[in-house]
This record gives C-alpha cells, structure tokens and sequence, in this order.
C-alpha cells in the first residue's frame, strides 16, 4: 500500500514529447501504448503493441503532459524512477526495490528545489520525512515508525518551533503543543485515542494565561473553565459539564468587575441572568426558565435606574408591561393576555393601555381586547383631554369628541362599525358652531352649514341622500348659498342632482356681479355681468357657448372728458355663434352713434367693414376685410362728406391705384401700388391744384425722372434715379424760374464741379466735389 510516493501517485506515469533527457533510455514509449495491471498491491507495466512485460530503462510519454524514465524488470518497477516535468524539471526522484517504493525519495518544485523528502523500506514509510519551503527552509517534520505517524513538528520560518503533536497509530494522543516565535507556549492541549482530554491551556505571547480548562475522555468540556484579559485579570469564569454550561457562568470587565453574572443548566439559561456596567449598576435582570425569558424582567439605564419592568411567559411578553423615564417616571403601561394565544402564536394587548410624559401627565388611554382596541380611547396634552373616541372590536364606532386646548369642544363625530355616519359638528375656541351637519361614511348628505368665527354664516348646501355606486361623494341638491365674513351674500343658486339648475346670482360688495342661467349644470340662457350695481356685459348661452347678441356696457359711472354717463350706454354690440363671433359687430359712442361696424365669420374679421365720426354719424372709412386682411376698394371721408381717399387692397396690402384729396376737394396724391409698394409714376399736389412732385417707381424703389415744383407752379429741382439713389445731372431753380445749382450725382453723392447762381440767374460759386 505503500509503493508510491504520498501526493504524488498521479504522477508515477506521466509523460511529455520525447526531448534529450530520456535519450539515454533503451526504449521510448507512449503512455497510450501502456497497460497497468495490479497483482498482489503492485503494479506490472506491460507493452500493449508487443503484450510483453516492460524490462530495462524504458521512458514512458504523454503529449504534453511530461514523462517518466523508470527501470523495470518483467514489468515491475525495479530500480531509479524519475518524473519529469514539460519543461525537464525534474517532479520526482526515488527507488523500487521488486515494486515497492525504496529508501529516500525526493519531491521538487519546478525550479529544482526540493519541497519533501521521505523514507521508505520496501514500501512502508520509515523514520523522518522533512517538508521545505521555496527557500529551502525546513518548514515541517514527521516521523514514522512501521508506516505509522508517531510525530510531527513544524517550523517558523527562522528555524524555530511552532507546534509539535504526538500520534499512536495515526491517530492523535498525547501532547500536543504550539509556540509563539518567541519560545512562549500558546497553546496546550492532551489527547487520548484521537479525542480532547485532560488540562487545556492558551496563552499569550507574554506566557500570560488567556484560557484554561480541561476535558473529560470524550472530548467534552468539564468544570471550571476561565478566561483571562492580558494582564491576568480574569475576564470569565464558567461551569461546564459534558460540554455545556451548568451552574454559575460570570464574565468581569477590565477593571475586575463584575459585568454578567447567569446560570445555566445542561447549556441553556435557567433562573436569574444579570448584567453590570463597569461601575458596578446593575443594567437588566433577567428570569430564564429552559433558556426562555419567563417571568419578571427588569432593566435600567448607566446610572442604575429602572427602565422598564416587563413580565416574559416563554420569550413573549405576557401579563403587564411598565417603562420609565430616566426620572423614574412611568412612561407607558401596557396589558398582555397571559394565558391565551393570538392566531400569531402571541400573547396579545389584553385590557388597559396607558401613555405618560416625562413630568407625570397622562398622554393616552386605551383598552384592548384580544389585541383589538375596544371602548374608551382618550388622547391628552399637558394634562388636558384631547380626544375621545369610543371604539367597538378594533373600530371606531359611537361617540368620538376633539377638543381645544381651553376645554372647549372642538368637533362630535358620529362612527357605525369605523365610517363616519351621523351627526358631524365642529366648533370654534369660543363655542361657536364652525359646521355641521350629517354624513354617510365620511360623505355629507342632506343640510350643511357651515359659518365663520364671529358666527355669521359662510355656506348652506343641500346634499342628495342616494349616489351612483362609483360616485365619492353624493350630489348637491337643493338650495345651495355662500356669504363673505362680513354677512354680504356671495353667490345662490340650486342644484338638482349634483348640477347647476336655473338662475344662479354672484354678488360683490352686497351688489350683483353676475347673473347667470343654468340647465343640467351648463350655462343656458341668459346672462349679465355687473360692476357696482351696472350692467356691464349682457348676452346668451347656449349649452355652455356664447350665442345670438351681446352687449357690452358702459360700467364707469362717468368719464373725465364726457361727463356722467347713465347706466345702460352700449360700448359695444357682437354677434355670437358657437362661443365664436359670427356676424355684425357694432361700437357706440357716449351719444350711442355707431363709431364702427366690423363682421366675422366664425371669429374670422370677414365681409364689410365700416367706420362712422361720432358726432353726427357720418361715414368715415369703408371697405371689405377678408380674415382678418383688407381686401378690395376702401374709401375714407372728412366729417363733411367730401371725400378723402380711396385705396385698392390685395390681402392687406395696398394694391392698384391709390388717390388721396384735401378738405376742399383737390386732389392731393394720385399713385399706383403693387403688393404693398409705390410701382409706377406718383404725382402730388399742392393744396392750390398745382403739381408739387412727380416721380417714377419700380417695385418700391424710385427709378427714371423726378420733378418737384414750387407753390406757384413753377420747377424747384428735377433730375434722374436710379435703384432709389440720385444719379446724373441735377438741378433747382429759385421760385422766380431762375436756376440756383446745377452738378451731377453718382450712386446719391455729389460729384465733380456743382455751380451755384443768385435769384438773377448770376453764377456766384463753383464748388468741386471727388
């Protein structure tokens, strides 16, 4: 069982490519063309291309796995064997002796350093066998006797002891030890037939104690077992038997302590567990039956002081609970069942429940039930009551009251089964009614009021007492009005079903501001606003659109320049279709003269248009607009009837001729446009009929001759353009016909010798200009 080297048997019969190293042997084989055959524990190596048995030095190969030179006899492994790697490191190095491992056999890294040697003879390992790490330290030692283990040491990296263990048939027994670097034994401990027993032993560096204790001969702890701080102080005393806690077990602080003290029995807490701080306060005192907490517990803060007061029945909390401020006083007591389970598996909240602050006064006050709050639950603050409720298995159900910090009620609401249904009220700090009324599962129904804090009413509504199943809230339904705080009325009107129905009215300042017409919540009908008592605006609705005429009034009850104006004077009239403008649309005057008339086709500015002077209703301007855009011929008038322009539009542009008249009926510009623009010759006149300019356009620009004439009809300058600029020769003459200069233009600048003549037509300058 021994004829291989430990960890290594895999490699026996590894291979590679055949490379110089195994030159040397007699015959190369493939590994694949090897068969094993065991007899007897050992192996026999055969030729399968021959059937013969391998003999003599034979190197044996695997594609890429390495190889092995070894020497047989009739297929035993008989003599050197060696294992090497891909790159010819050499693995393993050793002896058969008729199959059997023999004498020293070596184990190498794959830089050539050996990691172990061991002892054989004649298969069984013998004497001492020695591990070495990558530097060639001795990093362990076994020795065996008759192929058993009998002992193992191994070593720090400086040469020095680290542990040592004794073995008896290979299995643990004796003593077996650990040091630190230093020399200082750090842990001691026996064993017998493979099992933990007797003294146990932990040190620190300083040979300071840490753990003692002892086992008994199956390995269990037994006794007394202690731990120590560094300094010696002890830091635990325990009793075990059969390795579990049994008796007094207790932990100590630094200083020496006392920091826990519990007893156990058979492993498991049973009776009083307490724990200190390191000042010696008892923290919490516990009862343990069968490692559950079970009965009184109590617990306190650093500075000694209880801090709750709890009963346990089995790890659950049963039967009263308290808990305290720092000051001692209770916090809050709570109430469990003690003797019958939830369907949770708990001991439920079970009768009174209360709430204090730190000075004493009472915060809440229930009672449970099986865990279900259940009758009366009250909420204070500063010792005064808050709320009341009544409660009925976990719902709301009675009476439930709120109230202000004077005492004074602050609202009664009425609970069936938790929803709100009955009498709702609620009051202000001084009595006074805030609203009230009835509600259905929170929702109103039937009369609401409600008022303001000087006790003058705020709304009345009237609420349905049916609603659609999908519906939140019930409808309005009846009589419904607001006021302002002072008493003014708001607005009234009646809902039927949740909708506006018929007039409804708004007010302002105890006056009306609108009156409006509903049916089935939209509005239908008639129509008006008012402003301080006056009509302002008056029209139709129908199905929530504007139609057929409006009105809008005159609101101000005068003007700084007209004076009083009386109630009804028309600003304007419009006709509606649809919520869109939709016909003729009219503006009045103070005198109520039409000063405007404009028609639309469907809010679209479309068809004639007109405007009128105010004082005797004279036709101003006239024409035609097409959305928005004048369009067509358009004519205007001066306040007498004469005539004072008349004007070709194209889409808002002024377009084709053009004349323009003075108040006495001359002729005052004559022109032509094209789509916005002068275009054409332009001519203008003096207010006497004579000619004051005249010009030639192309396209917005002036372009060829241009004249310009005095008052009395005589040339004043004359010349030529071109693209809008003056060019060529240029000259003005004095009113008398004489010339006063004369010079050219090139692209609107003067240019060259300009001469310049008195009103005799005498030449008195002649300037040069580049």
């Amino acid at each position: 069982m021994f004829n291989t080297p430990f960890r290594v048997i895999s490699l026996a019969i590894a291979g590679a490519s055949i490379v110089s190293l195994h030159a040397q042997a007699a015959q190369n084989l493939s590994s694949m063309m090897v068969e094993i055959r065991q007899q007897d524990g050992i192996p026999s190596y055969y030729n399968l291309a021959t059937g013969m048995p391998l003999n003599g030095d034979i190197a044996i190969v695997r594609d890429n796995q390495g190889y092995t030179l070894g020497q047989f006899s009739e297929g035993i492994p008989n003599g050197k064997w060696q294992v090497f790697h891909t790159n010819n490191s050499k693995l393993i190095e050793g002896n058969y002796l008729q199959g059997y491992q023999d004498g020293t056999w070596r184990l190498f890294d794959l830089s050539g350093a050996v990691t172990e040697e061991q002892q054989f003879t004649k298969g069984v390992p013998t004497g001492e066998w020695k591990e070495y790490n990558s530097s060639g330290q001795l990093t362990q030692t076994t020795r065996y006797k008759d192929g058993k283990k009998e002992q193992v040491k191994r070593f720090y990296a400086s040469g020095k002891l680290q542990a040592q263990e004794s073995y008896l048939d290979n299995l643990r027994h004796g003593k077996w030890e650990s040091f630190y670097e230093n020399g200082t034994l750090s842990q001691s401990q026996s064993y017998a037939n493979n099992q933990l027993s007797g003294p146990y032993l932990e040190q620190n560096p300083d040979g300071q104690a840490s753990v003692t204790g002892r086992f008994d001969a199956e390995g269990r702890r037994q006794g007394l077992w202690e731990t120590f701080f560094d300094d010696g102080t002890k830091s635990s005393a325990s009793q075990f038997n059969l390795n579990q806690l049994d008796g007094e077990e207790r932990t100590f602080y630094p200083n020496g302590e006392l920091a826990s003290l519990c007893q156990y029995k058979a492993g498991q807490r049973q009776g009083k567990c307490q724990q200190f701080n390191d000042a010696g306060k008892l923290q919490f005192e516990e009862q343990y039956v069968n490692d559950a907490l079970d009965g009184q517990q109590q617990y306190f803060n650093a500075e000694g002081n209880l801090t709750s007061d709890l009963n346990y029945k089995q790890n659950q909390l049963a039967g009263t609970q308290k808990y305290f401020y720092d000051n001692g006083q209770l916090k809050e007591l709570r109430s469990y069942q003690d003797s019958k389970l939830a369907e949770n598996g708990q001991y439920p909240l079970h009768g009174p429940s209360e709430r204090y602050d730190a000075e004493g006064s009472l915060l809440e006050k229930s009672h449970y039930d099986m865990g279900i709050r259940d009758g009366l639950f009250e909420r204070y603050s500063a010792g005064k009551l808050q709320s009341s409720e009544q409660w009925q298995q976990g719902q709301r159900h009675g009476e439930s009251r709120r109230y202000h910090s004077n005492d004074q009620l602050r609202s009664l609401d009425e609970y069936v089964e938790g929803k709100l249904t009955g009498k709702s009220e609620s009051y202000f700090e001084d009595g006074t009614v805030n609203e009230r009324g009835k509600r259905i599962n929170g929702q109103w129904v039937g009369q609401y009021e409600s008022f303001y804090d000087n006790g003058k009413p705020r709304e009345l509504a009237h609420y349905a007492s049916e609603k659609k199943d999908n519906a939140s809230r019930y409808p309005l339904d009846g009589h419904f009005a607001r006021w302002y705080a002072n008493g003014d009325p708001n607005e009234e009107g009646e809902y039927q079903n949740g909708n506006k129905q018929g007039l409804w009215i708004q007010y302002s300042e105890g006056l009306k501001q609108r009156e409006q017409t509903f049916a089935d919540g939209k509005l239908n009908g008639d129509y008006i606003e008012y402003y301080h008592g006056r009509r302002r605006v008056a029209g139709q609705y129908l199905d929530n659109q504007k139609t057929g005429l409006w009105i809008d009034y005159r609101y101000e009850e005068k003007d700084p320049t007209y004076g009083a104006i009386p109630e009804g004077n028309i600003q304007q009239k419009s006709h509606w279709q649809e919520n869109k403008r939709h016909g003729v649309r009219e503006f009045y005057s103070f005198k109520q003269v039409v000063y405007r008339s404009e028609t639309y086709d469907t809010n679209d500015k479309t068809g004639p248009y007109a405007e009128y002077y105010p004082n005797n209703g004279q036709l101003k301007l006239s024409g035609t607009m097409d959305k928005g855009n004048q369009t067509g011929l358009w004519e205007s008038w001066f306040e007498d009837g004469m005539q004072a322009a008349s004007t070709e539009f194209l889409d808002g542009q002024n377009h084709g001729q053009s004349k323009e008249y003075y108040s006495n009926g001359q002729l005052k510009l004559e022109a032509t446009y094209a789509k916005g623009s002068f275009d054409g010759q332009v001519k203008q006149y003096h207010q006497n009929g004579k000619p004051q300019l005249v010009e030639t356009w192309v396209k917005g620009q002036k372009e060829g001759d241009a004249s310009y004439y005095h008052n009395n009809g005589k040339l004043a300058e004359q010349g030529t353009y071109l693209r809008d600029r003056k060019e060529g020769l240029w000259q003005s003459f004095w009113p008398n016909g004489e010339k006063r200069t004369e010079g050219s233009y090139i692209s609107d600048r003067e240019s060259g010798d300009w001469n310049h003549y008195d009103q005799l037509g005498k030449l008195i300058k002649t300037e040069h200009h580049g």
